[in-house]
């Protein structure tokens, strides 16, 4: 049972009015089994208690709130006392299918799966409402990564003629078939289900995903444009259908989808993130600009963002803001070699050699093979008249790159012919050779 309908949540806020006031209404038992339903599953188990003890006064021979009671104690993990009621109920006769979910519960939570789900089989067999059921059979089989056992529940749940096709039950489905790589079954599956249900865009969308699992991207394609044609709000299409353009450089169709596949419910700054690279590559960095700051107004912990957002920043000769996006996000996982060297640049623009030189010595003990960033670093030195660390760290980098010495003289041509400079490149070299 789920609540999202409002005579529910309506009866639920009368009585807890009623209770408030001092009042003891009178409820059928119907209306008091929904409010005990609503509390156990929102998790609301000391309401639940006050509930039960008044749902007892007022009805003290129904049975379901014998079996509520059991039901609040398994939620509670009281399993002892859940077993001594379950016990007595039974003693007494009085069987239900809901007493023998409670029993298989216990024992699934006690580790004794195939014991639970045997009970459990015996439930489904009598239930008048077998999704329930179904439910803590998936839930079980997937606990212990039984996923083809799941997979049998599953399509026993999306096979029932009667019942519309869940969508819980096909991201689960999808999700089983997906870890035991069966592509070829998962197609034939949703492809079937798409007779019963042609605009379902989920089922679209799960036959899209499993064409890509098989490297099958115009079939992907296609299917993620049947979906979007089932449902022209199906974000999560549009977004897959921007990823395959992307991929095979077709820009702008790219650009259209991710922007269509933006969402206001499901607002996401990795979208805009993927829109402002895109810019990027069609040369409109104030746009791109504009991308970035609203990804990081929507998601403010993707680092690559903030690397992004810089590099535009310098293009646009804002500095200041760039270096205060690469102080967010120094030496975090996303940040490369690449990044360093960016960051160094955009501290040079604003004359602050000191710090570029300690940023580099930091970005060496992260990446200690970066030949880069130690010619670069040899360079600022010799700059800074601190010759004797500059020959160290050329003799370091001559250790791990025999063609230092060249390499430094690409990047630096005038400074091989200071006679200082030229003094120390000589005597490295001689001591290379010794």
């Amino acid at each position: 049972m789920r609540f999202e309908d409002q005579d529910t949540y309506t009866l639920v806020i009368q009585f807890e009015q009623a209770l408030s006031e001092g009042r003891q209404p009178y409820y059928d038992v119907e209306d008091l089994e929904l409010i005990l339903e609503y509390y156990l599953e929102t998790g609301n188990f000391e309401q639940m208690r006050i509930a039960l003890s008044l749902s007892q006064e007022i009805h003290p021979l129904a049975f379901v709130f014998k079996v509520k009671e059991v039901q609040l104690d398994i939620a509670t993990k009281d399993y002892t006392k859940a077993l001594a009621k379950l016990n007595h109920l039974e003693g007494l006769n009085m069987r239900s299918v809901e007493l023998l979910i409670a029993r298989a519960t216990i024992l699934l939570h006690q580790g004794q799966n195939d014991a639970g789900l045997k009970i459990l089989d015996n439930a489904l067999k009598d239930a008048e409402d077998p999704l329930d059921v179904l439910q803590l059979i998936i839930d079980a089989h997937l606990s212990q990564g039984d996923y083809p056992r799941a997979i049998g529940a599953l399509l026993q749940w999306c096979t029932m003629e009667e019942e519309p096709l869940e969508d819980s039950a096909l991201y689960q489905l999808a999700m089983c078939l997906d870890f035991t790589n069966e592509y070829d079954r998962a197609l034939e599956l949703f492809h079937a289900f798409t007779a019963r249900e042609p605009y379902n865009p989920l089922l679209w969308f799960q036959i899209g995903a499993f064409h890509l699992r098989k490297n099958q991207e115009s079939k992907a394609l296609q299917a993620f444009e049947w979906a979007t044609l089932a449902d022209e709000n199906y974000h999560p299409a549009f977004f897959e259908q921007g990823r395959i353009h992307e991929r095979n450089e077709r820009l702008y169709d790219a650009l259209n989808a991710y922007k269509q596949s933006i969402s206001e419910e499901v607002p996401s700054g990795y979208i805009h993130f993927r829109i402002g690279l895109l810019e990027l590559e069609l040369d409109t960095p104030k746009e791109a600009l504009r991308q970035f700051n609203t990804a990081i107004e929507l998601e403010n912990d993707i680092d690559d963002i903030y690397l992004e957002r810089a590099g535009v920043l310098m293009d646009l000769e804002l500095y200041q803001e760039a270096l205060q996006d690469f102080k967010r996000v120094w030496l975090e996982e996303a940040y490369g070699e690449e990044d360093v060297l960016d960051h160094v640049e955009c501290l040079i623009e604003l004359d602050d050699l000191d710090e570029a030189i300690r940023i580099l010595y930091d970005g060496i003990a992260k990446f200690p093979a970066a030949i880069q960033l130690r010619l670069v670093l040899s360079g600022y030195l010799i700059a800074i008249d601190e010759l004797a660390a500059a020959q160290k760290v050329l003799t370091e980098t001559l250790s791990k790159e025999p063609k230092t010495l060249l390499l430094f003289a690409e990047y630096f041509p005038d400074l091989p012919k200071i006679p200082a400079v030229g003094a120390i490149l000589a005597s490295i070299q001689r001591e290379n050779h010794d």
